[in-house]
């Protein structure tokens, strides 16, 4: 694995979006420097006790600072351990559902008490201040997360002496998107490959800024460091595969999938993302999401739409006929036996096992109206098929944006040789 401080010299020194945030901030709250604000030569650019606000920004990222800014600057009410257990609590008080999968998973109060006696030193309290103020949709993810990755830990029975050290981590995963762009962010932004992986920096980011910090856990770095990576080395920023990758980051990336997904679509297209996903993540922690999920209402009122059913079978197939023809080729380019352990070995499992589970399905790719038929007579059937259709065109899209990132390193196969199977992936089918 690269070492993420070799990595770090792709990264600037301070961020001016986080820098923009915590300026923001300091128009409308109290945030004052705790010592001179000094640049790397030595200027002093701010004295001590100096408030914080927007006209600090230009002089501040015009800088290179000698040390972090979060540990020059404090402000009142920061989010600490007592504040941190007080939202959760809002949150269980208001979503029932995830109240629901706290209950069933045990004690429903334990994750209050469990935050309410972490230790947070103070830069991570400034940092989830700004982040609560400036990025609220992102603090709220960080506490869903840990919701979630703690009801995973009591469902898992994950001793005691590591949930202390899960917590910090779930809680602190997210830390380096306050560095990316929040432009790149909105729905309505298209991402360009380079502007992706500015995205894909953030673990590496969020590690950075808690490893060197006095008695942060080295377990829980880690874990913040690998909570993208996934098993069959699909992930980033590193695409390490199962054996390399920090066991407890498993548990974040498998609440921060059940996060997003609840947050726009429903229990359902939860478990049909795991079904076909089930290679990427830890299989025992699938196995607790769908024990703690199963049989639960859910009440939220979301609407979303779906795709033309008929046009992405039609894809499906097509992109499966052009993978037969790919994987030949790409058996012969790369060394033979090699393929599955090269670094575009997760395509080959990926492909294989979306051809398996089409199969499993009935899905003949020779009989698309043979599906559709039977489909309609059964509506159970119906729903089912197409919230499966709709997670795998997010699932090929995300193959599309892996090639893309690794596209520099393709173990000598030319990068032009997955254009075609780029473009099939990425083939957007119109909602109906």
């Amino acid at each position: 694995m690269q070492d993420p401080l070799v990595l770090a010299s792709e990264l600037p020194e301070e961020n001016p979006h986080y820098l923009r945030a915590v300026t923001q901030m300091g128009n409308h709250s109290e945030v004052v420097a705790d010592q001179d604000i000094l640049a790397a030569n030595g200027m002093k650019l701010i004295a001590k006790g100096s408030r914080i606000d927007s006209h600090q920004f230009d002089l501040l990222t015009q800088h290179q600072l000698s040390s972090p800014i979060d540990q020059c600057l404090s402000t009142t009410h920061p989010v600490d351990s007592h504040q941190l257990a007080i939202e959760v609590g809002k949150i269980l008080g208001t979503d029932l559902f995830i109240a629901r999968v706290a209950a069933r998973a045990g004690d429903p109060l334990a994750i209050k008490q469990q935050l309410a006696e972490m230790v947070l030193p103070a830069p991570i309290q400034f940092r989830l201040t700004v982040m609560k103020d400036q990025r609220p949709e992102l603090f709220e993810h960080a506490l869903r997360a840990c919701i979630w990755t703690h009801a995973l830990a009591q469902q898992t029975q994950l001793p005691s002496e590591y949930r202390s050290k899960l917590m910090l981590a779930a809680i602190c995963h997210d830390l380096g998107e306050m560095h990316t762009d929040p432009e790149l962010l909105t729905s309505a932004h298209l991402i360009a490959p380079v502007q992706r992986r500015y995205i894909h920096m953030h673990p590496i980011t969020s590690y950075l800024l808690v490893h060197k910090l006095a008695h942060f856990p080295t377990m829980a770095a880690q874990a913040i460091l690998h909570h993208h990576e996934r098993l069959d080395g699909s992930g980033y920023p590193y695409g390490l595969r199962k054996g390399a990758i920090h066991p407890l980051s498993q548990f974040i990336a498998v609440a921060d999938v059940c996060d997003a997904i609840l947050r726009r679509f429903d229990v359902q297209r939860l478990l049909v993302s795991f079904t076909l996903n089930k290679t990427r993540f830890d299989s025992q922690l699938i196995h607790a999401v769908c024990e703690l999920v199963q049989g639960l209402p859910f009440e939220r009122n979301l609407h979303f739409k779906t795709g033309n059913s008929s046009l992405q079978l039609h894809h499906i197939a097509d992109l499966l006929e052009g993978w037969l023809a790919l994987y030949a080729m790409l058996k012969i380019q790369i060394k033979a036996g090699a393929a599955q352990d090269s670094k575009i070995g997760f395509l080959f499992e990926r492909m294989d096992g979306i051809r398996s589970l089409v199969l499993k399905m009935g899905f003949n790719p020779d009989d698309i109206h043979g599906i559709q038929t039977i489909a309609q007579e059964n509506p159970s059937l119906k729903i089912e098929l197409q919230t499966m259709l709709d997670e795998m065109e997010w699932i090929l899209n995300d193959m599309a944006n892996e090639i893309d990132r690794r596209s520099p390193s393709l173990d000598g196969v030319p990068p032009a040789v997955f254009d075609d199977l780029v473009h099939q992936l990425r083939e957007s089918i119109e909602p109906e």
